[in-house]
């Protein structure tokens, strides 16, 4: 995918254009990060495991590292190039982490940052994408054609979460 000069094109995703991950983005992915737990996982967990799951921001070197390990990952800006929110695919199919800033959600950024990821799953010849989903991206991923195999339960910091394990066969 990396070689693809299409992949790296903006694309339109709504108000938002989708294009791959920069290194420069970490900063403004980790706050991401933070204002979508905070602000839309916390509709459906309590302030307890809120904190639990995410204290702070993460560490934008953390991201950046993360984000540049070989996965594949894009990101959606606004007007201004403001990251909005971001998704990424491990070579496995794995989609790790999908973020959306509370300013974008519900406005058509994930489902364009989706819809990118799984064109180049196709393209990948990948057969299966699976995620851990959040008791918030649930209602999404199942929009995008992926059923819950099971609940999963576990503790980060002493505090119990659940999230849904999910998968979607591609096509």
């Amino acid at each position: 995918m990396k070689g693809d000069a299409e992949e790296g094109a903006p694309r339109s995703g709504g108000r938002y254009k989708i294009r791959q991950f920069r290194a420069d983005d970490a900063e403004d992915l980790a706050e991401v990060f933070r204002s979508a737990v905070h602000g839309i996982a916390s509709r459906f967990y309590t302030p307890e495991q809120i904190n639990a799951w995410c204290p702070g921001a993460p560490p934008a070197a953390a991201i950046g590292q993360k984000l540049s390990d070989g996965r594949a990952a894009w990101v959606a800006v606004d007007e201004e190039g403001a990251p909005a929110a971001f998704i990424d695919l491990e070579t496995d199919g794995h989609i790790d982490m999908l973020f959306c800033h509370p300013r974008a959600a519900g406005q058509g950024a994930a489902a364009a940052l989706y819809g990118r990821l799984e064109t180049a799953a196709l393209r990948q010849g990948l057969k299966l994408l699976y995620v851990e989903a959040s008791e918030a991206a649930r209602g999404f991923f199942e929009r995008q054609g992926f059923a819950v195999d099971r609940r999963r339960e576990f503790e980060r910091s002493g505090v119990k979460l659940h999230n849904y394990r999910m998968a979607k066969i591609l096509g």
